[in-house]
């Protein structure tokens, strides 16, 4: 992709695409596209799936309700997924909350499990604003596949029935035997990495966690860092 093309707005599309298709946006990216960034019939955008790859294409079109596009080149063709990170954490305050979202995108995880501890303080989540933040987010940093958002449960619940051949890295960091992060050896491309609620995890929770055979408790240091920081820190170094 030329470094031209790399300036050019990027939006995500969930359908067929292929070169010298046309294509009619749905409301919202229309709206976007002729209100908020101005587009004029001539301008160059770039959209996006995981199943066909990313493509230049130009606005054709523009109504009232709607805008219309050609694809007209290829720039990057679909990938398979390296690695597979599936990321379990507690809801937050909506700042932090939407902070956690944006971060755990652009930091490569793939699958969002929002889980509930005994003092999780925020106990419900609005899955449609969290997809549009994960979309707007993947389209902002250059992801091709959009991460998988899991519906909110109860964390022993979640993981009663998680896969035994997965590893499964907790931050607990007031456990005897964790291991520094910096250190974990990742046997393969698929894993999970687990962070507590705000008020911590009970010591009814910790004793489950550590019961389970794919649990590996890992520190994050010598400071206990607040939930969205222990995110942002142990994706960045598991990813």
């Amino acid at each position: 992709m030329t470094n031209c093309n790399h300036n050019l707005q990027r939006l995500y599309l969930p359908i067929t695409l292929s070169k010298n298709s046309h294509v009619l946006l749905p409301d919202d990216q229309s709206h976007y596209l002729r209100n908020v960034l101005r587009k004029i019939i001539g301008d160059k955008i770039r959209v996006f799936n995981s199943e066909y790859g990313e493509f230049l294409a130009i606005v054709e079109s523009i109504s009232k309700k709607s805008i219309g596009i050609e694809i007209v080149d290829v720039l990057r063709t679909a990938e398979n997924l390296p690695t597979t990170i599936h990321l379990f954490f507690s809801p937050l305050k909506k700042d932090r909350m939407d902070m956690v979202i944006e971060k755990a995108v652009e930091l490569g995880a793939t699958h969002l499990h929002p889980v509930l501890f005994s003092r999780t303080i925020i106990r419900d989540i609005k899955p449609d604003r969290i997809n549009a933040q994960i979309i707007e987010a993947a389209e902002q940093c250059e992801r091709m596949n959009i991460p998988v958002l899991l519906p909110l449960v109860d964390v022993k619940k979640c993981l009663i029935g998680w896969d035994n051949t997965i590893p499964l890295f907790a931050a607990l960091e007031r456990h005897q035997q964790t291991k520094d992060i910096k250190t974990v050896v990742k046997t393969s491309n698929n894993f999970g990495y687990l962070v507590g609620p705000e008020g911590g995890i009970t010591e009814e929770e910790m004793i489950f966690l550590l019961n389970q055979k794919f649990i590996q408790p890992v520190s994050l240091g010598p400071r206990i860092l607040r939930a969205e920081t222990a995110v942002f820190y142990g994706l960045s170094v598991l990813g």
